[in-house]
């Protein structure tokens, strides 16, 4: 029976470790200098080559080269040819004893190794005891352990490998050398994989034992999204694949052979989210019963989606341009297709909103975790997302009066037209007061106001104020202050962040600082910020959140402060307080003429 992908093809030297150079540069140079310590812990996820690790160190250690060249000492580039190294690559070798402490964590085993540590070695010049998942002996283990590893032989060295290290005594690991194994990139997974079926496809076909390998890419690259950092999981699913295709390996493939929902699904019932449509939602959920789909496995990967959405937002901020995005976007595993796709929902959705969404989802995976039913609490955690409304919870009361302020500006689909060019900015302000208080008296009363067609909307601000109700007058509005002005930013700031995240982040530090009739001077932190506020329709999206808030479209004007305390305001000045739930109601009330409905 031939050997499974990921033993044939697991590393056998120093130089063959990917993804851990740190660890495979520390260890050559020991060699070399003959400083190798006589005990290691190799601490890290699950497949990422601790014990194939430890295994080169012992070849290296034990390596007795080739006939023609015949190796006395220790070397770092050990030959895989001479008895030592096949013998050890083969599990074979009386010097290299593997333990798994899962299996063996009494005190009892250890005493027993501790007899046999004193024994020269049989063969080579060292006896490796690997010892894995050491983080599962026993406390009288552990200190049985600990006086072997006080005083070990000369020729004995110890390797420790797990995936907890904060479960091993500090009193073992202050007696060893610490090496972390970090998780691969995706695109070093990517490559392994492809190199592997390069290998696997040059070998002669009754080697092979199946015919070549033949997989697209993109399917590669969903290997390696799912494998969550284990080179060993990622090979395991490319054999599966391997026999489980007939022809081209394809993305759809995989994920049906992991069980792993599409990714178009993610996508669709994000957006339903964002639409805020029950009865789609549930009949989502329908669909996905009737395609079979598994409702924990369908959160899980939920969730996932909704945690790269959530990065990206953030990096979004941090980002100077979209080849910097791409950088900071590999450190958490989006490569660019995926960000390019995860781009417009991180910039359409609210911050607040997707943390209460991954938190509601969350909240169902532990109710089914404890035995409720999972259709049910999917159902029941989309039903809390799309209608705040029937939660009384303080996380869902404040939703509510998130959206109120965000039904006064764009859809979802007109914030993304914003948010790509200019041309929503000035039609935005021509929407009027009157579909603003509609939808203000909707959201407030936990319904949603009904869309505007082209025909019903106002095209005009004349046309607006005719047919405005009475109580959106501006006669009865108070005069416009830059006191009022600085005293709404904060609404201002939360309008502009359900449109665009980046310019928030912009005008985080900022302060309105002067105004002269419908002209804002806004006073920036630094020229950074100040670019940025100035960049594309931005100064069109701050004039409609203007709008939103304080009714009248204020053109800002940004200049730059001498510092981001001067951008505050004085040292001597007291803060500006923060309006509280209560002063942000009566604020909302006053300036949309809104009734506060009493309900449970």
């Amino acid at each position: 029976m031939r050997r499974s992908l990921y033993r044939e093809y697991r590393p056998q030297t120093f130089d063959e470790l990917v993804g851990q150079a740190h660890v495979a540069r520390t260890l050559k140079n020991a060699v070399e200098t003959g400083t190798v310590a006589h005990a290691y812990v190799f601490a890290g996820p699950r497949g990422t080559g601790k014990t194939s690790t430890a295994r080169i160190l012992a070849k290296a250690l034990n390596c007795t080269g080739t006939p023609d060249a015949p190796r006395t000492q220790p070397t770092a580039h050990p030959c895989g040819i001479c008895e030592q190294c096949r013998a050890i690559a083969e599990s074979m070798s009386l010097d290299v004893i593997e333990m798994d402490a899962a299996s063996n964590r009494s005190i009892d085993d250890i005493r027993d190794l501790r007899d046999r540590v004193a024994y020269a070695p049989v063969e080579g010049r060292f006896k490796v005891y690997i010892i894995d998942e050491v983080h599962m002996l026993t406390r009288e283990a552990f200190n049985a352990l600990l006086k072997t590893l006080e005083e070990p032989p000369g020729n004995v060295v110890f390797v420790l490998a797990t995936t907890e290290p904060h479960k091993v005594p500090e009193t073992i690991l202050s007696r060893c050398q610490r090496f972390d194994f970090r998780r691969p990139q995706i695109h070093d997974i990517v490559r392994l994989l492809a190199r592997i079926v390069e290998s696997e496809n040059e070998r002669p076909d009754e080697d092979r034992g199946g015919p070549p390998i033949e997989i697209q890419e993109a399917a590669l690259l969903e290997i390696a999204r799912h494998s969550q950092g284990g080179f060993r999981d990622a090979i395991g699913t490319l054999e599966k694949l391997a026999s489980y295709s007939e022809g081209v390996i394809r993305p759809g493939d995989v994920l049906e052979a992991l069980g792993v929902t599409q990714t178009d699904l993610l996508f669709e019932v994000t957006d339903i989210c964002m639409d805020r449509q029950t009865g789609e939602a549930l009949r989502f959920v329908q669909r996905l019963a009737n395609e079979g789909v598994d409702y924990p496995q369908f959160i899980r990967d939920l969730i996932r989606h909704l945690r790269q959405v959530f990065l990206l937002q953030h990096l979004e901020e941090a980002a100077d341009d979209d080849a910097a995005l791409r950088v900071l976007g590999q450190t958490v595993e989006l490569d660019d297709e995926l960000t390019r796709r995860l781009l417009p929902q991180a910039r359409q959705m609210h911050p607040r909103e997707l943390v209460r969404m991954i938190e509601t989802f969350g909240q169902a995976q532990r109710d089914i975790k404890d035995g409720l039913d999972p259709r049910l609490q999917l159902e029941l955690a989309l039903v809390k997302i799309t209608r705040p409304q029937v939660e009384a919870s303080a996380a869902a009361l404040e939703e509510r009066l998130r959206r109120l302020e965000a039904s006064l500006g764009p859809t979802r689909h007109q914030r993304e037209a914003a948010h790509v060019g200019p041309a929503a900015g000035p039609a935005a302000q021509a929407a009027g007061p009157a579909a603003q208080a509609a939808a203000a008296r909707a959201a407030v009363a936990g319904t949603a106001a009904p869309p505007q067609t082209a025909d019903e909307a106002p095209q005009t601000a004349d046309e607006a104020a005719q047919k405005a109700p009475a109580v959106m007058q501006p006669d009865a509005s108070p005069p416009l202050t830059i006191d009022r002005v600085k005293r709404a930013w904060e609404l201002v700031l939360q309008h502009v962040q359900t449109v665009n995240v980046g310019l928030y982040a912009s005008l985080r530090d900022a302060r309105p600082s002067a105004l002269a009739g419908d002209r804002v001077t806004v006073t920036m932190p630094s020229d950074f910020a100040l670019r940025r506020a100035q960049e594309g329709a931005n100064v069109d999206v701050l004039a409609t959140a203007f709008a939103a808030t304080l009714g009248r479209p204020l053109q800002a004007e940004f200049v730059l402060g001498e510092s981001r305390d001067e951008a505050r305001g004085p040292a001597t000045a007291p803060p500006e307080t923060p309006l509280d739930y209560t002063e942000t109601i009566k604020l909302t009330k006053q300036m949309l003429d809104a009734e506060e409905l009493d309900e449970p």
